[in-house]
């Protein structure tokens, strides 16, 4: 008896301790988690919506909650079932909504029974095993619809979708270990309080074997009724507490259970210098120069469709000179194309005449000169590895403007490409996902850049 009040004593201390770590830092960090989640799956719904693949709650009411229920997940008619599937999904949704904006987050109100709600309403949806072999037929409907956005011809939404995915993931991963974390707190805390007020009044003294075991676990379950009555009855726990207490394992079980409930110390945050200006201004050329393949590409394609209009129409006049008001001798057909673009913080359109064979020389040499940097080594690295700061810092503000001048160019001259393509009723080429991966390059870049003049500004405000 001695040895079971000392371990009980232990036991308590333990749970103590853990009680505050989560209050104070995994429950706030669930209700985190849950908010984040109902963003991630409102903005996946709205895309799948917005493709016309579901629709909004058909029967669009609004419903009070005072707890966790969840939707039905019952086999899906074969035939016509979108409607059944957006009225699931819009009930999934509006619990969703119920447990970030109105649900209560605290160690007592999270009891194992609601736990259990909770957790059976994250895995409504199976992220872990998404996708249309799901045993759950809402699951399999939904990813059914998501994956037709997924791997559809606008990469933009696709990229959208599978980026959330991603999220979501993580996201349910994190919500299912803190969930597992205080479904282990509740069920040691119910053991603790067992051993505390009906263990203790319990003969523990030996006989045989199993006797012994259904004589203590009728002797607990008649203590029960009078010491924690009003309080559920979990047969299983029951059953380890009086393993932990009779069997030769027991003491090892015990010592388990003191480990599992141990709060880590936080890990002491590594404090690490700073990069050096030259080399976030080195790195900042790298990303720059890293679509350099993607400019050589875009270009190739520009030509092609270029040279495939121009052919459209033979000697006959040809859209080209129609299109700069030019008519006579083929001979005297120019290749500058006058464009349209956007301006920020302009509302009317610009123009510029683009002279397309110099655009298409000075591109290609900008292009070699991006591949030999992007690499890393080579003498043209090695030459701007050995410049001053000052001159690293100006080369890579002109690079930075003259790789923006390229993507608008060919933006523009896509634009124009493709339209007149159109009505003269021709398939081309577009270079939409070469002109987002050079835009992404020159972001991260230009982010960089940001990065070294925040660097270079601190000492100066520090010193002021």
């Amino acid at each position: 008896m001695e040895a079971s009040a000392s371990y009980v004593e232990q036991l308590e201390s333990a749970l103590d301790a853990r009680a505050k770590w989560l209050e104070t830092v995994q429950i706030p960090l669930l209700k985190e988690t849950l908010i984040a989640y109902q963003s991630l799956f409102e903005g996946a719904m709205a895309m799948v919506i917005r493709k016309g693949l579901l629709r909004e709650d058909p029967y669009n009411y609004e419903q009070a909650f005072t707890e966790i229920v969840i939707p039905s997940d019952d086999p899906l008619p074969d035939f016509e079932n979108s409607d059944e599937v957006s009225f699931r999904l819009a009930s999934f949704r509006r619990q969703l909504k119920f447990i970030s904006a109105e649900g209560t987050f605290d160690l007592h109100s999270l009891g194992l029974a609601r736990l259990k709600k909770l957790s059976g309403l994250i895995s409504y949806i199976n992220w872990l095993g998404f996708g249309e072999s799901s045993t759950s037929p809402t699951t399999r409907a939904f990813a059914r619809a998501f994956m037709k956005v997924r791997m559809g011809s606008d990469t933009m939404a696709a990229q959208i979708l599978k980026d959330c995915e991603i999220q979501i993931t993580k996201t349910v991963h994190q919500i299912r270990t803190i969930i597992a974390e205080l479904i282990a707190f509740h069920r040691e805390s119910w053991k603790a309080e067992l051993r505390r007020k009906v263990l203790s009044q319990v003969d523990l003294g030996p006989q045989e074997g199993r006797n012994r075991k259904e004589e203590l676990s009728r002797s607990v379950r008649r203590g029960f009724s009078q010491a924690m009555a009003g309080k559920p009855w979990y047969p299983a726990l029951a059953d380890e507490v009086i393993h932990e207490e009779i069997m030769e394992d027991g003491p090892a079980r015990k010592d388990k259970i003191l480990a599992s409930l141990v709060v880590a110390e936080p890990e002491a945050v590594k404090v690490t210098a700073a990069p050096e200006g030259r080399t976030v201004l080195m790195e900042a050329v790298r990303v720059l120069c890293r679509p350099h393949e993607e400019v050589a590409t875009a270009l190739a394609v520009l030509e092609e469709n270029e040279r495939l209009l121009r052919d459209s129409r033979g000697s006959g006049g040809g859209w080209l000179r129609r299109l700069l008001g030019r008519g006579g001798d083929p001979q005297a057909e120019s290749r500058s194309y006058k464009v349209q673009y956007a301006e920020p913080g302009v509302p009317d359109p610009r123009t510029e005449v683009i002279d397309f064979p110099v655009f298409f020389t000075d591109t290609q040499k900008k292009s070699s000169l991006m591949a030999a940097l992007a690499s890393g080594k080579g003498p043209a690295y090695r030459k701007l590895d050995a410049t001053s700061e000052e001159l690293l810092a100006n080369f890579l503000d002109r690079q930075l403007n003259e790789l923006l001048l390229i993507h608008r160019r060919l933006a523009s001259l896509n634009t124009l490409f493709q339209a007149r393509a159109t009505q003269e009723k021709k398939s081309t080429r577009g270079i939409k996902i070469e002109l987002l991966t050079i835009k992404n390059a020159i972001v991260k870049a230009n982010q960089r850049r940001h990065d070294y003049k925040e660097k270079e500004a601190a000492p100066a405000r520090s010193s002021s």
